[in-house]
């Protein structure tokens, strides 16, 4: 990260701060209980910007602030939730918005008012946090899927996944390339998250929204629509153009070395796109079908523990000091992915690239962080494996997929 002070030392797997001056907060009435110390999950490449951001808070209010290093996956979700009411949970812990749903359901968490400052964030990042009509988390990150373009090899911009198909494999033809595009598929549970953009450019949204936006138990992926997108996964199958076994290390490795033009994938793969000196443009996933597409968009966000140790300063630290500007702007430089602070956003000097994937982030849709999304996933991903594969006739299985998730439901 850029200009980071690391005051932070750490002992064994947590880093203390500690200050000792003097300064006003701002943004919703300060809310610190006095001296004593927070502590916070996070993963490795988002505790140097906290550290710099506890520095102040620290100085601010007394109240020090330790790290438990430790990567988010469904594994530290489950133990936060049972270690919760003990006592022994983090203050503060990191999550994508998506395990909201878990969180708020079994009481661990509590809501977090940003005040004016929730105006600061795209309106993905304030829906994405929000569940049961209740904001719980600071949002600080935005991640979707996008259309990577080799510009060595293709400077066209296709508008319609069709026409992309088309030009990949003329390009195969002409230039040898081993694929018409390449995305992240996984031979055993498939990948629905990667190929959600072209599903709901069918209209076949996984659930039901209201007219505020959030998501109901409601499945709304069946019917014409579902169908349709099924037969097109059948025909991208038997095409050879979508390989079940293409996996996300295959996907982005071909693409890296020149075997594919368009590559349907996130922002966490720039790191390795820059590494490889590559020239590409990040564009919008065209449409499949006759609507626009759509991606999910996931939120990384801090969640604050309905049992912390500390609430009032918990509270204030994730209100207060994680909602700046300036905080959200080093948490983009820390870790590389696209801020959800619109006016962090706007701060991005000189990266093009992650720019255009918060820009197209505006057009997606919040992955669900309600509970029933729980049933999905399996079904999901196992039926569009069997349908690309050409195991069965799409409608079919389509709807077999449906009846198995309305009953699991």
């Amino acid at each position: 990260m850029k200009h980071l002070h690391r005051a932070a030392c750490a002992v064994g797997a947590v880093l203390l701060l500690a200050g000792c001056s003097s300064a006003p907060t701002a943004g919703v009435a300060g809310l610190a209980g006095g001296p004593g110390s927070i502590k916070i999950q996070a993963g490795s490449d988002e505790i140097p910007a906290l550290q710099q951001i506890a520095e102040e808070f620290t100085a601010d209010t007394g109240v020090e602030v330790e790290f438990v290093q430790r990567e988010i996956n469904a594994q530290a979700i489950s133990n936060f939730i049972s270690q919760s009411p003990t006592g022994q949970a983090p203050d503060i812990i990191v999550s994508p918005h998506d395990n909201l749903g878990q969180l708020a359901s079994n009481g661990v968490v509590v809501p977090v008012e940003m005040g004016d400052r929730a105006e600061d964030f795209t309106e993905n990042a304030r829906e994405a946090v929000v569940y049961d009509g209740v904001s719980y988390g600071v949002p600080y990150a935005i991640e979707n899927v996008a259309m990577l373009r080799n510009n060595e090899l293709a400077a066209q911009d296709p508008a319609t996944f069709d026409e992309l198909r088309a030009i990949g494999h003329r390009l195969m033809e002409e230039r040898g390339i081993e694929y018409p595009f390449t995305v992240s598929q996984s031979p055993e549970a498939g990948d629905p998250y990667h190929l959600y953009a072209l599903q709901t450019s069918f209209g076949a949204e996984v659930f039901e929204r209201t007219a505020e936006g959030e998501y109901t138990g409601n499945l709304t992926m069946g019917g014409e629509d579902g169908n349709e997108f099924a037969r097109y996964l059948q025909e991208l199958g038997a095409s050879g153009d979508l390989r079940t076994s293409m996996t996300p290390d295959i996907a982005k490795e071909s693409f890296l070395n020149g075997e594919s033009a368009f590559h349907l994938g996130g922002p966490w793969e720039l790191t390795d796109v820059e590494a490889a000196g590559m020239d590409v443009s990040v564009l919008p996933v065209p449409p499949a079908g006759d609507e626009e597409a759509r991606p999910f968009v996931g939120v990384q966000a801090f969640f604050v523990n309905a049992n912390a140790q500390n609430p009032m300063a918990a509270q204030d630290f994730a209100a207060n000091y994680l909602t700046r500007p300036e905080a959200q702007t080093a948490m983009y430089e820390s870790t590389g992915r696209p801020p959800a602070s619109q006016v962090a956003v706007d701060r991005m000097q000189g990266d093009p690239l992650r720019s255009a994937y918060a820009e197209i982030a505006e057009t997606g849709l919040p992955m669900p962080a309600i509970p029933e999304m729980g049933a999905v996933w399996s079904f999901w991903g196992t039926t569009q494996n069997a349908v690309v594969d050409g195991r069965g006739d799409p409608v079919e299985l389509w709807n077999r997929m449906i009846d198995n998730i309305e009953g699991q439901i």
